[in-house]
């Protein structure tokens, strides 16, 4: 999991009424200024804004048709992202012309209007959302680095001076330091207390189950970590644990920290590595689709929700963090037999090409060997999994109880089945599990002991899937795939 900051993100619905557009004036010009943006830049960005909320109410909402216009914000490191969303008539051009759902579109510099949107933005796209409707989505660049937790860094902090930083495993003394750099990025919201123990992290270090790599300042200041963590008897790991200084950041160093990490993967002769981006912003997803990870799961409502220092959205309530399961092959993967139902196989084929993998389908089967799996209930995450080792179809009503006492009994708000794709039987567990509210979440490489996993999960709290980010044209169409298997549209 990349535990990377959160954005600084805040929402405005208003009714499709003109009455209304001094306030989304107000927050426009409000986010622009937070954002660090010249008063020229912000009143260039109001200006688009009001283009864009006046044509919403001409041919949206056309002769005072009753709607709404959703915005909403979102202040990265680098980059402002404002979205104006509305659920009026269908994009109003040709049939040969429409978007496909999920597609972006780059405006075109036609009329007065787009030109007022193209010239405040750096990129201007528009996306048809099917039955949510359609959405404009502006960028703007920031000249100096925001800090959504500390405000504008530069201002608060002075920055580290220009240097070169060495990339090394962490020596245990420096444990305490990579702690209190946890503590400076995300207050005490990550999920795993040991990264706030020293002696914690010295023990992972020790036990082989994570691989711990620093980027030293010239000071010896610990600037920022990766780490490694390592699955018992699987060709593969998880690169997480990702964190760099405030005050050293805008020098590479992700990139730096990235590039050790997976050369001491390949020494260890595994096969791949993951990666589990959030999905509340589209940033680190996109970096680690840039770096060569492929995405190929929806890990929805993966861990509580995350309340960040300084950060307080009071518009939204909090909802659990789902991630966007990336996976990069350190070598050419070889060839696989799969068994999965018919109705999934034409999205597994396509995870699989993006992977650059060869799959043949079989025929599912009945197996002659004794079911066996395995079972973890993670009390912090409130998240139960079942990973079945050995598929045998009649063992599934003892699968299906135990994952009933997960929910009702230990209080897991999501449940995992992970299914050995190389097993006959496993087609049939898939079917049976989707039988009772299981639906299909991805494929995991390298992470069975003879060869991937299919996912399948089931939620027991809500999961406005609005609210999720994603980016890439297979993230996307990936999401939209989980999305309508968790609604039983599959």
């Amino acid at each position: 999991m990349v535990t990377e900051k959160h954005s600084l993100r805040t929402s405005l619905s208003v009714p499709a009424d003109m009455r209304f557009l001094k306030m989304v004036q107000e927050y426009i010009l409000k986010m622009s200024s937070i954002a660090g943006l010249s008063d020229l830049e912000g009143q260039r960005l109001e200006l688009a804004a009001e283009e864009a909320f006046v044509n919403i109410l001409e041919h949206a909402y056309p002769d005072g048709v009753p709607g709404d216009v959703f915005i909403k914000s979102e202040i990265a490191e680098t980059e402002l992202t404002l979205s104006i969303r509305d659920e009026g008539l269908p994009f109003d051009k040709s049939p040969e012309s429409y978007p496909a759902p999920g597609l972006e579109v780059e405006f075109l510099e036609e009329g007065l209007g787009f030109r007022l949107i193209r010239n405040a933005v750096d990129e201007a796209h528009f996306e048809n959302l099917g039955r949510r409707g359609k959405v404009l989505r502006m960028v703007k660049r920031l000249s100096e680095t925001f800090d959504p937790e500390l405000g504008d860094v530069s201002q608060m902090v002075d920055a580290a001076p220009p240097q070169q930083y060495k990339v090394r495993p962490m020596n245990p003394d420096e444990a305490i330091k990579v702690a209190q750099l946890f503590w400076v990025a995300y207050g005490y919201s990550y999920k795993n207390e040991d990264f706030y123990r020293p002696e914690g992290l010295v023990h992972l270090v020790g036990s082989g189950r994570l691989i711990s790599y620093v980027a030293v300042a010239e000071n010896g200041d610990v600037a920022g970590h990766v780490g490694l963590l390592r699955y018992e008897n699987v060709p593969m790991a998880e690169e997480a644990l990702l964190v760099v200084s405030p005050v050293h950041r805008g020098r590479r160093i992700m990139d730096l920290l990235h590039d050790a990490i997976q050369a001491k993967a390949r020494e260890m002769e595994l096969k791949g590595v993951s990666v589990d981006p959030v999905t509340s912003h589209i940033i680190s997803q996109r970096r680690i689709i840039q770096l060569g990870g492929r995405p190929c799961g929806i890990d929805l409502a993966a861990c509580p929700p995350r309340v960040f220092k300084g950060i307080a959205n009071e518009e939204e309530q909090p909802q659990r963090e789902s991630y966007l399961h990336c996976f990069n092959y350190l070598s050419e993967p070889p060839s696989m037999i799969i068994h999965a139902p018919s109705h999934h196989q034409q999205m597994i084929t396509q995870i699989y090409e993006n992977l650059g993998q060869q799959i043949i389908f079989e025929n599912p089967g009945t197996s002659k060997l004794p079911g066996d799996y395995q079972i973890n209930f993670d009390k912090t995450l409130r998240k139960g999994e079942l990973k079945v080792i050995t598929a045998n179809e009649n063992q599934w009503p003892e699968i299906l109880r135990v994952a009933d006492d997960l929910a009702e009994f230990a209080g897991a708000e999501v449940v995992v089945l992970d299914l050995p794709l190389a097993q006959r039987a496993s087609a049939l567990l898939c079917e049976l599990a989707e039988d009772v509210g299981f639906f299909f979440a991805g494929i995991r490489p390298c992470e069975a002991l003879d060869g991937d996993y299919l996912r399948l999960q089931r939620l027991h709290v809500p999961m406005d899937m609005d609210r999720l980010s994603i980016y890439s044209d297979l993230g996307q169409e990936l999401f939209d795939y989980v999305d309508a298997c968790k609604s039983n549209r599959v």
